[in-house]
């Protein structure tokens, strides 16, 4: 658009804006004003330049594969040397102008998308509710409220219409995947992976559910060799989440049944760092079931792979043994799997389930939170616990905000805390757990309630039974442990 082109526009949004004019409207006038594409009209209704857009697209898509030149190419399309939009970008998009997919659209162009987008398109619209409907903000208002993030109901309707993007794509592509949609999956599953450790199950259990979905669905049809391998990573990922999730809500039978199938999935995708992972989540969730020989025995049985992978997993399974082993009393046993734990740490490679990040890397801060957690079972390690805790939350405290994990961190604090009362320090033991008891209820699993718990069953030994502090302590671990993250609605 030429310069004074750019002027005119500019003239003509502030005309609109102070006549109380829809975004809808500002954009139709823009169109005729430039003669230029309807999607180009929304991006300048809102004064926005294409950088800005690819940065907001990426922030309500969750994915980094619409850039600057694609951007323009969709703008200009139908005409030559464009590229026809996706109804995937279409939904997003108009997530971010505050419209419906079907007005970034002329009817014209509407024509010329292949039949099956079409498709996807009418039927999006017909259940899309957007932002900017029945509203007559300004379009510099609008752009305000939508791309700033400033209501956080908003940003979940974005978030929302991106997921909904994504089931719709994955219906339209049927049996035969293509890479948009494998793309955005990939991202979903990053995504959710990454806030997992960090945000409360509720917000995310939605989200995996719609997930792993759409990747057995997507698993049902027909792909390339290449991608069927890609879609059973992403299928079993995402059946590990769920299974964590069940673990979380204090039901490891399902969580079990969720872990069989990422095994599953992990052996059609034939890659081992997914099969060592969800060995070490299988363990995970018997160690906290209270099932050691069980927990043990999943933390071996991946113990091949994991000499065929130099991924973080690979960290993780010794370090779920050392629990294990630490739980039936095993003290030798339980230092041997902490030192391979930190002998496999340098000879990490990062593969491609800590690209996912999230929860499917093993941090170094998690890493030493498993070491504390494994001696604090050990009568005669309990100064060498209380380092070992100490020096995990410090980790924790220091750590970047993708190595932060709530639940682990607050295992490391009742870790220190009964490193302590077995040294007899009540004080510095509620100084310990003080932080774990004002979770909220919805940070409240399983694990984190268990681990309190352990606190309260430490603090019975008859040496505190007239102790004020250790009363005091009990009491709030009972008050916190009456309304965990399981009892809340979902």
């Amino acid at each position: 658009m030429a310069q004074w082109a750019k002027a005119d526009v500019n003239r003509l949004r502030g005309l609109m804006q102070a006549q109380g004019r829809s975004i809808d409207e500002t954009a139709d006038e823009i169109r005729l004003l430039c003669d230029c594409s309807k999607l180009a009209a929304y991006r300048m209704a809102h004064g926005l330049s294409q950088p800005e857009v690819v940065a907001r697209y990426g922030q309500a898509a969750g994915d980094s594969f619409m850039d600057q030149p694609l951007l323009s190419r969709l703008e200009q399309f139908p005409a030559r040397g464009s590229r026809a939009p996706l109804a995937a970008q279409l939904i997003v998009l108009a997530s971010v102008y505050g419209t419906s997919p079907l007005r970034l659209l002329g009817a014209d162009t509407l024509d010329k998308l292949d039949a099956r987008e079409r498709d996807v398109l009418v039927r999006c619209s017909a259940s899309f509710l957007p932002m900017a409907e029945n509203q007559t903000a300004s379009a510099p208002d609008m752009g305000r409220v939508i791309l700033d993030g400033a209501s956080p109901e908003i940003g979940r309707q974005v978030a929302m219409a991106a997921r909904r993007a994504l089931r719709f794509a994955a219906m339209a592509e049927g049996t035969n995947v293509g890479p948009e949609t494998l793309d955005q999956l990939r991202s979903e599953v990053a995504n959710v992976a990454a806030a997992y450790p960090q945000q409360p199950l509720p917000t995310l259990l939605g989200d995996l559910v719609d997930l792993q979905d759409v990747s057995f669905r997507l698993l049902e049809g027909r792909q390339r060799p290449a991608q069927t391998r890609e879609l059973y990573l992403l299928a079993g990922v995402t059946s590990g989440l769920l299974a964590k999730a069940s673990h979380d809500m204090g039901d490891p039978h399902s969580a079990m049944t969720q872990a069989r199938t990422a095994y599953v999935c992990a052996d059609n995708a034939d890659h081992h760092g997914l099969r060592v992972w969800v060995r070490g989540l299988q363990s995970l969730v018997a160690y906290w079931a209270g099932w050691p020989h069980e927990a043990l025995r999943y933390a071996q049985l991946g113990s091949d792979h994991a000499r065929q992978t130099a991924g973080t997993a690979a960290v993780w399974l010794p370090a779920q043994e050392a629990r294990a082993q630490a739980m039936l009393g095993n003290a030798d046993a339980t230092r041997a799997a902490i030192e391979r734990a930190y002998d496999a740490r340098e000879r990490v490679q990062p593969d491609e389930l800590d690209e996912l990040g999230g929860l499917l890397t093993f941090t170094r801060p998690r890493q030493l939170y498993y070491a504390a957690d494994a001696t604090v079972w050990l009568p005669e390690e309990a100064e060498r616990a209380e380092r070992d805790a100490t020096e995990a939350v410090s980790a924790y405290e220091a750590a970047e905000p993708e190595e932060r994990s709530f639940g682990d961190e607050a295992g490391a604090r009742t870790d220190l805390a009964l490193a302590r009362i077995a040294r007899g320090e009540l004080e510095g033991a509620r100084e310990a757990v003080g932080p774990v008891l004002d979770l909220p209820a919805d940070q409240r699993i399983d694990g984190v309630v268990t681990s309190t718990l352990r606190v309260h069953a430490a603090l019975r030994n008859p040496a505190y039974s007239g102790s004020p502090v250790a009363r005091q302590v009990q009491g709030e671990i009972e008050a916190f442990c009456q309304t965990p993250a399981a009892a809340l609605p979902r």
